[in-house]
């Protein structure tokens, strides 16, 4: 039996989809992240840790794979009572040493609390500085042409973690812009305008 107040994480389970929806999205509705449907959530329940505290369902957070040296943390949820109280730190803990074992190298996160992720080592980056198949699930988003989560990164094996993968450079494409512009294909004539 853990001792009163002890957080213990463990990977999620089916039954644990309905208490994970409810804080992802009751925060989402707070503005402090992005909120998950019940099929993503279930679809991936195998990508999750739950954290409990005396028992109790604390909160959670997902190690989403997305290439051989790269995998997202996503989805860190902490009910707003235990918040300050060391159970996001434990689960990144969780999330870092299960991207270890798999022998990803990097991780990255898409945040609205850059400082809670500094402080666990992850810096800000640039969106652009990522490769671009991060941003599959970027397109199925409400804020995908108005993005204002923070990027950040944190490099776990440097040795692992190379510039380049299959020659490329690991960069992504932009993301689209905001306000369209239109550029007239070369040698085309202005229209004149009324």
């Amino acid at each position: 039996m853990p001792p009163a107040n002890q957080i213990v994480v463990r990977p999620a389970r089916v039954a644990d989809a309905t208490p994970i929806l409810s804080l992802v999205n009751e925060l989402a509705l707070k503005q402090v992240m992005l909120p998950r449907s019940p099929a993503s959530v279930i679809e991936n329940i195998r990508d999750f840790f739950l954290a409990e505290v005396d028992g109790e369902f604390a909160g959670c957070g997902a190690l989403a794979v997305s290439w051989t040296d790269l995998a997202e943390v996503r989805s860190l949820a902490v009910r707003p009572a235990l918040q300050g109280k060391g159970v996001g730190r434990v689960l990144v803990e969780a999330l870092v040493a299960d991207a270890r074992r798999l022998g990803i190298p990097r991780l990255f996160a898409f945040t609205y609390v850059p400082d809670f992720f500094g402080k666990l080592d992850f810096t800000i980056c640039q969106h652009e500085d990522l490769p671009h198949k991060v941003f599959n699930d970027c397109r199925h988003c409400p804020k995908f042409l108005a993005c204002d989560e923070i990027a950040m990164t944190r490099v776990l094996d440097a040795k692992l973690s190379p510039p380049k993968l299959f020659g490329k450079p690991q960069r992504a494409i932009p993301l689209p812009q905001r306000t369209p512009s239109f550029v007239p294909p070369a040698g085309a004539k202005p229209v004149p305008k009324p």
